[in-house]
């Protein structure tokens, strides 16, 4: 990549006080060429670092990391859509709602007889742990006759395709509304940041491993990416739409209307009402409100137990492991040692009692850290929330952590800003944050695996201490902009300067 024409396209973070020259002094029209120029080799280091870190250990260094598993990827999704038969596509998500959707039907809609929960979840063993909600997905693709495992596995990967799209926007978005204007609005400086966003996306591992397994999880991604996005932009409500439509699916992503509630985001409320509500309404229709209502044991199940199986990043998951409380790994020849998916945890009162205090701890906080303040402060809470809502969960698998990829791009714009300005450890939180991308971003359970046995075995919980480094990020660096030198040419104010707007 040639750096010169990018520097003059790519970083642009004061246009304004360039505009303004004419009646500045030389040596603050030379501090804001300085101030582009490092902005600029910041994205596009940002940007061949993200590609490196993906080449090196997700392709040169793969057959040392996976140990030749042979764990479905992407790759064999694809073939399987295309060219193969689709009965052997991983259904992680779909497999469950589907046996959940045709129990029902066997049982008759609308009547409330009987329990699903009871008879999928307690007897059969399967592990439908979603909501009915969930299942008007099902309902509607059936209606347009499209309840077909290829056609699941081709909405997921249009939703990987989209989620990619909302980063590519949402890059161009943080870097106009956080000071960096030129790359904004020059032509090469718009694709380079799509480009960084959409390539990042393809490189992160939660959302890849959610495709390659057949995880729902994907829509959720999704969804979160846009939230963030509309929520910059101000559109509020949209936001709340979304996280609305995620909560049907999965219960946690409920908290942020608490988290709005208590910032008087009434729009975004509203929003997310506007979806729940009517959602809730068809489910209890459909099937029965005391059949919904039977939700609440399959919770409170999930809250007792969790799962010990390395994927579950959390701190249920990371003191089953150290207690040796149930199986760690998938093997296929220790039989009753292996993990299984009908299977959890064994109950442990230290595990429960950690799970509830940590999870209390955690939603508590990202309930109710920085209320108040600009866009910057808003945005910040934001991410926040949906990291902690994540982490305090008793069960949060890999594909989960999908939603933390929009505060790696908050925080690549805010780290710029603090490290061009000098202030203290800006250039080493920003390699912070590279190598946090870098961990999050590939696959190491397979070397780690032989840790399983033995107290080392904390290490597996590699993503949940990588998103604890996020959160430490997050919480110490998204404060207000510092510096002057980074507002913008007079069209728009910059938005962490602005009062808070109130909905």
């Amino acid at each position: 990549m040639k750096s010169k024409p990018f520097v003059h396209a790519a970083d642009g973070v004061a246009e304004r006080g360039a505009r303004a020259a004419a009646g500045a002094s030389p040596g603050r029209a030379g501090d804001l060429e300085r101030a582009h120029r490092f902005a600029a080799w910041a994205l596009a280091s940002a940007f061949l670092f993200v590609l490196c870190a993906d080449t090196l250990l997700g392709v040169v260094f793969r057959p040392y990391l996976d140990g030749g598993s042979g764990d479905t990827t992407v790759w064999d999704v694809l073939v399987l859509i295309f060219a193969g038969s689709p009965e052997r596509l991983p259904l992680d998500s779909w497999e469950p709602m589907m046996t959940a959707f045709a129990w029902l039907r066997e049982h008759g809609l609308g009547r409330g007889e009987g329990n699903v929960y009871d008879a999928v979840f307690f007897t059969q063993h399967v592990k439908f742990q979603y909501p009915l909600t969930s299942l008007l997905v099902m309902e509607a693709m059936s209606a347009v006759g499209l309840l077909h495992l290829r056609v699941y596995a081709l909405i997921n990967l249009l939703m990987v395709v989209a989620t990619a799209a909302g980063m590519a926007l949402l890059m161009r978005e943080l870097a106009e509304r956080m000071g960096f204007d030129r790359t904004a609005r020059n032509g090469v400086g718009r694709l380079t940041l799509a480009a960084l966003g959409a390539v990042a996306t393809l490189c992160f591992y939660p959302i890849v491993k959610a495709f390659a397994v057949g995880q729902i999880q994907v829509w959720l991604n999704m969804a979160f990416v846009f939230a963030a996005l509309f929520f910059l932009r101000d559109r509020c409500a949209l936001a709340g739409a979304l996280l609305g439509a995620s909560t049907l699916i999965k219960p946690q992503m409920s908290l942020f209307l608490v988290w709005a509630l208590v910032r008087k985001e009434w729009r975004f409320a509203l929003g997310w009402a506007a979806v729940v509500g009517p959602g809730f309404a068809a489910a209890c229709a459909l099937y029965g409100l005391r059949p919904s209502l039977h939700y609440l044991d399959v919770l409170s199940f999930l809250g007792q137990h969790g799962e010990s199986y390395y994927s579950n990043q959390t701190v249920n998951g990371l003191l089953h492991r150290l207690l040796q409380n149930g199986p760690n790994l998938l093997s296929t020849t220790n039989g009753d040692t292996e993990w299984r998916g009908s299977a959890f945890a064994p109950y442990h009162p230290l595990v429960h009692a950690a799970t509830l205090l940590s999870g209390i701890l955690f939603v508590l906080f990202g309930l109710l850290w920085r209320i108040g303040g600009g866009m910057r402060d808003r945005m910040a809470s934001f991410l926040v929330a949906g990291l902690c809502f994540t982490v305090g969960s008793p069960i949060s698998w890999v594909p989960h952590y999908g939603v933390l990829l929009p505060a790696f791009a908050f925080l690549l714009f805010v780290l710029i800003d603090r490290a061009r300005t000098g202030l203290p450890n800006g250039l080493r939180d920003l390699l912070v944050l590279g190598v946090a991308f870098a961990i999050m971003s590939n696959d190491f359970f397979q070397p780690l695996s032989d840790l399983a046995g033995t107290p080392l075995n904390i290490l597996q919980s590699y993503l949940f201490f990588t998103a604890l480094v996020l959160l430490l990020l997050l919480v110490t660096t998204a404060g207000p902009v510092r510096a002057a030198a980074w507002q913008t040419d007079g069209r728009r104010p910059c938005p962490a300067a602005s009062p808070a707007k109130r909905h």
